[in-house]
């Protein structure tokens, strides 16, 4: 039962030991899910199970970085933020791969053809982006929005390294 409460409950503290490893089970586990949106279970079971992997781990997340910053003597406001920011991304992701794969499903049977056909759109956007001989508007749109991409996780890993740092406050500083 402390187990579970260690884990689903934000209330309590966390040392930097335990959670260095619970978050870092977080982190795998978040990268497994990734498992979850292959064509063959999307074609099967949906994007349901891979939502709610990402539902239950984002709460497992901010569980973990709010006990952790109580104990460091912080407020969790950080951690509600970086949740919400990575939360937002995490829907946007799922509305593109509702309308990518909604649209091939309509119009190609096999879903390995529409993984092939993703494989390629995404080699040729880097193809581009290595090869463009001047930089234009559109270049320039496709880099920010690619590096818009990646501001939640370096928000998140931000946070993380920021809470594992944090000495506790039962301890003395130094």
């Amino acid at each position: 039962m402390q187990a579970l409460r260690t884990i689903f409950s934000p209330s309590g503290r966390l040392s930097p030991q335990i959670f260095i490893v619970l978050i870092g089970l977080v982190y795998v586990a978040g990268a497994v899910s990734h498992a979850l949106t292959v064509p063959d279970v999307i074609m099967r079971a949906g994007l349901w199970p891979f939502i709610a992997a990402q539902a239950l781990l984002i709460w497992i997340w901010y569980v973990l970085h709010a006990k952790r910053l109580r104990d460091g003597g912080r407020a969790a406001g950080l951690a509600v933020a970086a949740a919400v920011l990575y939360t937002l991304a995490v829907a946007l992701m799922i509305i593109v791969a509702v309308s990518f794969y909604g649209a091939l499903s309509a119009q190609v049977p096999d879903a390995n053809t529409a993984s092939a056909f993703g494989l390629l759109l995404l080699v040729s956007i880097i193809a581009i982006l290595l090869g463009a001989p001047h930089y234009d508007a559109a270049w320039l749109m496709v880099v920010v929005l690619l590096l818009l991409a990646f501001v939640p996780i370096i928000v998140a890993v931000a946070v993380t390294l920021w809470a594992a740092t944090r000495p506790s406050v039962r301890q003395p500083a130094g």
